[in-house]
């Protein structure tokens, strides 16, 4: 596949911080509508992420509203520099199984990278175009 990250990525810059909470959390997620958040610390570097299924277990499980989702991201998430090579960026959805890659300029979060965005590039750039009816 050609091409790198930032033209597989959807562009985000909403990320919350690991004290954010579980609801505001998810005022985010509804508010951009995307599936993931990453979670910066102070100093803007990524060091978790928590989706759409996360928050919606917590939510409508037994954890409190005010909670933060540092108790609930994942962490030792994989993220990606917009320079890197989308043949490498699929790669690295398969081999760790994952559906929210962060991409990194300069140490900050520029976008977010999904199977779905991967889908919708390769569709517009690399599939041929259907033939013409008619």
């Amino acid at each position: 596949m050609k091409g790198h990250a930032r033209q597989l990525m959807t562009p985000n810059d909403v990320v919350v911080s690991p004290e954010t909470s579980l609801a505001e959390a998810a005022r985010e997620l509804a508010r951009a509508e995307i599936s993931g958040l990453p979670v910066s610390d102070s100093l803007g570097s990524v060091v978790g992420i928590v989706t759409e299924s996360d928050l919606l277990g917590a939510l409508l499980g037994t954890s409190p509203n005010n909670a933060a989702v540092q108790g609930l991201m994942t962490s030792n998430i994989v993220t990606v520099d917009e320079f890197t090579p989308a043949d490498h960026v699929v790669q690295l959805l398969r081999e760790h199984r994952i559906h929210h890659l962060p991409v990194i300029r300069q140490g900050r979060v520029v976008g977010l990278i999904t199977p779905q965005s991967v889908i919708q590039y390769f569709v517009a750039h690399e599939l041929p175009s259907p033939p013409e009816v008619g």
